[in-house]
């Protein structure tokens, strides 16, 4: 998957992707560090957070969708994942946002393809 920012234009991806990772408190990544999608446990859940789709629960079964869709995963120490939830926009979510993630806890993270 080529990187892209839901909701932005692609003129504005670099800006906007300096303004998640801002409000996130995360360094900008390279681009061959970007993250498209992560996995990661916590509560004897498995999680998933792919950029552009909502937040899964996929484990265990049945497959559970949080309100919040995915604007952008930051790797680091710990992971950050910022979504289209509270304070960005009035929408709920179970999670704070950005969710932080340590890194022990992350199973599976895939990379944008770099062109």
């Amino acid at each position: 998957m080529e990187f892209f920012l839901p909701v932005t234009s692609e003129g504005e991806y670099e800006q906007r992707y300096v303004e998640l990772a801002r409000f996130a408190g995360a360094s900008v990544p390279a681009p061959e560090a970007r993250l498209w999608s992560v996995q990661w446990e916590h509560g004897g859940e498995v999680w998933e957070a792919t950029v552009g789709e909502l937040l899964v629960r996929a484990k265990p079964t049945p497959r559970v969708q949080d309100s919040a869709s995915v604007m952008a995963i930051f790797p680091g120490t710990p992971y950050l994942i910022v979504t289209s939830a509270q304070p960005l926009t009035s929408l709920r979510s179970s999670w704070h946002n950005p969710i932080s993630v340590s890194v022990p806890q992350v199973r599976k993270s895939v990379p944008f393809d770099v062109p």
